[in-house]
């Protein structure tokens, strides 16, 4: 029994260490971050740009699109066509930040419990990744959120 119990505050602590390397920045650090680095047009990057912004939600979701699609399968190293990609990866959702929009791939897990505890125009922390750039739009990946206190 106490092994178990060691085990699950092991992987809480490896849980809390996770969002704690997503550095606090504006999205908009982030780009100037990558843009310095000499990175535009097709990129995409494995340097792990991770950050932890102050985003607005906005409820609103569509599609994945075609920039965001091929950016998320070359960073993934999967094939678009791959089955479970659709499922998982099949939508963005639109955040703003300082009135600056951003439409950002999300899971389907990470979505349906932002839609569950977040309401329109309520203020939030997204750990996000960089993950390129397609079209003269930079690509972030929302890997979880936290609600306001």
């Amino acid at each position: 029994m106490k092994k178990w119990i060691v085990l699950m505050l092991l992987f809480s602590q490896c849980a809390f260490a996770k969002w704690e390397a997503y550095f606090p920045a504006k999205l908009s650090d982030g780009v100037s971050i990558a843009s310095r680095a000499g990175h535009g047009g097709f990129a995409v990057f494995k340097e792990g740009y991770a950050f932890r912004a102050k985003l607005t939600y906005t409820g609103e979701i569509r599609p994945l699109s075609i920039a965001s699609q091929q950016v998320l399968t070359r960073f993934l190293g999967i094939d678009r066509d791959f089955a479970l990609f659709g499922k998982q990866y099949g939508n963005e959702i639109r955040l703003t930040e300082e009135g600056k929009s951003y439409w950002m791939p999300v899971s389907f897990d990470v979505l349906t419990e932002m839609q569950k505890k977040l309401r329109k125009d309520d203020r939030f922390t997204a750990y996000v990744r960089l993950l390129g750039e397609s079209g003269n739009r930079w690509i972030f990946l929302v890997d979880g959120f936290s609600p306001a206190p």
